[in-house]
């Protein structure tokens, strides 16, 4: 029981481990951290498209 607890422990940590900077970088979105850097972007990329008028 000890072992089958221990390879637990290591495999839970080394998912911990491979994963972490995915969890890094998607906390402030999970965490609405950068919703002004998002609506700026957003802002941004609407008013940003050329208006190219096509005469008939």
């Amino acid at each position: 029981m000890i072992w089958l607890f221990g390879i637990v422990v290591l495999i839970q940590a080394s998912f911990y481990w491979l994963l972490k900077p995915a969890i890094i970088a998607s906390t402030p979105l999970f965490e609405v951290r950068s919703i002004g850097i998002f609506l700026v972007g957003i802002f941004l990329w609407l008013f940003s498209a050329a208006n190219q008028r096509k005469e008939l």
